[in-house]
């Protein structure tokens, strides 16, 4: 997965020509920590629809604020530059692959 940045995060994410899944995250948060290996095995999976992103919250909190993130994990995919599904929490692989799936139907 891509670390994106205040710096990067308008040319990688909201510029991307495909859809791009921006997993808002901290290294505190044990949730994101459980949840950062399921993305990453979602990530190969998904190599052709997909872009997987990880924006630390902590170093972004600007980034953040202004995708209204209030919680995390959240994960936000985006698609020419909208959101187009919000997930918020920690789900098993099934049920994210399941939601991705969803967003992409969206994008």
């Amino acid at each position: 997965m891509l670390d994106v940045t205040k710096g990067t995060f308008e040319k990688e994410v909201l510029k991307n020509g495909k859809p791009v899944l921006v997993d808002f995250w901290a290294p505190w948060c044990v949730p994101c920590r459980i949840v950062g290996p399921v993305l990453d095995r979602l990530s190969k999976e998904y190599t052709s629809k997909l872009k997987f992103t990880k924006l630390n919250v902590d170093d972004n909190q600007e980034i953040a604020a202004k995708h209204d993130v209030r919680g995390i994990p959240c994960i936000i995919v985006f698609s020419n530059g909208k959101e187009a599904e919000r997930i918020i929490g920690a789900y098993p692989e099934e049920t994210l692959r399941k939601k991705i799936d969803l967003a992409l139907s969206k994008a």
